[in-house]
Formats: structure tokens, C-alpha cells, sequence
């Protein structure tokens, strides 16, 4: 996701019937320091009371645990339709906490949802905020996440964020409170990002930390990954954003012989400051499809101080003439544009 200055958000990965284990490391009140789960005691059948106690879990019995205890980490698997939010730049914990209330919440609004229904969880976990896991947590799932893959559902439901956190959604002017509600709302309401399920969160929930982020997405362009695309729509998309004849008939070129696509097509890299022509990502390779504007001197001398620039960087240029055998270029790179496979 990018914004009107183009400049990357985030990512939003959907996870159709995606694994998703849920592991219990232990009291919250134990110590950093300590080893995280639960001490049980194997011959009796008893969990310790806490992680620094040799006491059973029982009250009819105020015996000592034996000597044959073991630390375990209970866990459940499960399988849910997901969709992970991943900001590029690191969001405070306050943001992190709001956002996560105010996508969960509107998401719930627009598909009339249940509380239940919609789980959200940080990642990797409370204490390092750093992407948004959201789950159907229904038996079977509403289907309802892989939705907000659309741009058009994504917006509506930003939209639909704003106005929860009492904002304008088109102005991004703050409405002060619920249109019922016979008081302001400070920072958090139970009309707005407040609810049952993230009481731990009540303290650090904020509703005007996330309304410059709320209008940032509500106009957030997406660029869909290949492996999301079936090849044909993946080669239109490139094809769109080709900026000359000669660009589209390399791509023709690759796909008459079922060549590796590159991943996208004009994409700026600021760290060099050019826009080359069609870039693998994963590979770190930058095409350039150089037509007779390229054949003068001075714009040689250009190409060639942008190819160092972005050697520096660890990046590898390779350039097709309008005048060179394209086969023979294609020859020279077989593992990056698949020959033979």
C-alpha cells in the first residue's frame, strides 16, 4: 500500500484457511527473566500455582510437588481465514493499540459482525507491536477479510474507521463524540474503541493518534504482489504502467516464450533516485529497455551514472537496446528469466 506521495505504508497479506497456533507462554506476572510456561508435575497430575511455586494446583491437597516435573507451553491450532497488516515504518504502541480497535471495530460495523466473530491480535506479541493479525474466529468464517484485498472495500472500511473514531471521513474533522452520545469522547468511548475484548488496552487507546493514519489509508494505492496474480493479469498490470512501445513489446518478447515476468514495472527506487523501466524484486535486478533517445552521448553518461548508483546499493542492471538481440541478453541471465525451465 502506498500513499498519494507514493511513499510505502504497509503490506496486507490474506491468509485463506491459514495455520494459526496459539501458544499460552505462561503467567502474566512471571519476570522477564524467567523460564516462560508451566511447571506440571508428571506423576500427579498437578500444575504448579505459579512458575516459582512448588505448590500443586489443588486444594484438597497441600502436598509438594514430586520430583518429576517438566515445563510445558499448551497450545491450540487452528485453521482461519487472516489478514495481516505489516506497517513499513514503526508505529508507537499507543497507535498500534488504537489502530488495531478502530480496524476491528469497522470491519464488525460493515459486515455487521458479532464481537466474537472478528479476532485481532498484535504480532509478534503485547509487548513488540509490530503488525496487526486479524481473524475470522467464527467456525467457517464469514468469508469477510479476504474482501478488504479489493481497494474499494479497503477504503470503505477506512472510511468506515474514521467515523468510528469520530472523525470526518472526508474532512478528517473531529465530531467530538458518538451522534447519540451525550458527551465528548476524549481519547477512547465504548461507541467508538473501546470494548470488552481489549479492557487491557483502555489505558493507552487514543483516538487522535491514529487520524492523520486513518486518512493516509483512506486513499492508499495497492500494488498486488505476482505471486497473487494469475500470469495474464499480472502481464496486463505490467503492460499499464509500460511508458513506451518498446516496453511493451519486451514483455511480449518474455511472454511469447513463456519467460520469467518481471515483478513490477516504473516503480521509483528512491535510494538511487531513478525509475527504472521493470524490476525483479526478489532478485534485486533493474531492467532497462532503452529505445533511440538512449543513443546520444549525454544520456549515456546519465545511464551510466545511475547503473553505478545502483550497483552501490546492491542492485544489478541489465539493459535491452532497441538495436541489441534481446535472445542473447535473455541467454546470458537464464536463471533469472527461467530458460529452459
Amino acid at each position: 500500500m502506498r500513499n498519494a506521495e507514493k511513499v510505502e505504508f504497509g503490506t496486507l497479506t490474506y491468509g485463506d484457511s491459514a495455520t494459526i497456533y496459539r501458544i499460552n507462554m505462561g503467567f502474566r506476572r512471571s519476570k522477564e527473566n524467567q523460564r516462560r510456561g508451566f511447571l506440571l508435575d508428571l506423576e500427579r497430575g498437578y500444575w504448579a500455582t505459579d512458575s516459582n511455586s512448588q505448590e500443586p494446583q489443588s486444594e484438597d491437597d497441600d502436598v509438594r510437588m514430586s520430583n518429576s516435573k517438566e515445563w510445558v507451553r499448551p497450545y491450540v491450532r487452528d485453521h482461519k481465514n487472516c489478514l495481516l497488516l505489516e506497517p513499513k515504518e514503526s508505529l508507537t504502541e499507543e497507535e498500534m493499540i488504537s489502530l488495531q480497535a478502530a480496524l476491528k471495530r469497522a470491519i464488525q460495523n460493515r459486515y455487521q459482525l458479532e464481537e466474537s466473530e472478528l479476532a485481532a491480535l498484535p504480532l509478534p506479541d503485547e509487548n513488540e507491536r509490530r503488525s496487526i493479525l486479524l481473524y475470522e474466529s467464527s467456525e467457517g468464517g464469514a468469508g469477510i477479510l479476504k474482501q478488504l484485498l479489493n481497494p474499494n472495500e479497503f477504503h470503505a472500511m477506512i472510511v468506515e474507521s474514521l467515523r468510528v473514531a469520530h472523525f470526518d471521513p472526508e474532512s478528517g474533522r473531529d465530531n467530538l463524540r458518538a451522534e447519540n452520545a451525550r458527551e465528548n469522547c476524549e481519547a477512547a468511548c465504548y461507541d467508538c474503541l473501546m470494548s470488552y475484548s481489549n479492557q487491557r488496552d483502555h489505558q493507552k487507546i487514543d483516538r487522535h493518534t491514529i487520524r492523520d493514519i486513518l486518512m493516509e489509508l483512506k486513499t492508499a494505492e495497492f500494488e498486488i504482489s505476482e505471486s497473487h496474480l494469475p500470469r495474464m493479469m499480472h502481464l496486463t498490470n505490467l503492460k499499464s504502467k509500460a511508458e513506451s512501445k518498446l516496453e511493451i513489446q519486451w514483455l511480449d518478447f518474455l511472454e511469447e516464450r513463456n519467460l520469467h515476468l518481471p515483478s513490477n514495472a516504473q516503480k521509483y527506487l528512491e535510494i538511487a533516485e531513478t525509475t527504472p523501466d521493470f524490476i525483479y524484486e526478489e532478485k534485486k535486478v533493474v531492467i532497462y529497455i532503452d529505445g533511440p533517445p538512449h543513443d546520444y552521448p549525454e544520456r549515456q553518461r546519465r545511464d551510466k551514472r545511475q547503473e553505478a548508483d545502483l550497483k552501490d546499493y546492491g542492485w544489478d542492471v541489465i539493459r535491452f537496446h532497441h538495436h541489441d538481440s534481446w535472445e542473447k541478453i535473455i541467454g546470458q541471465y537464464p536463471t533469472l528469466f527461467g530458460v529452459n525451465q
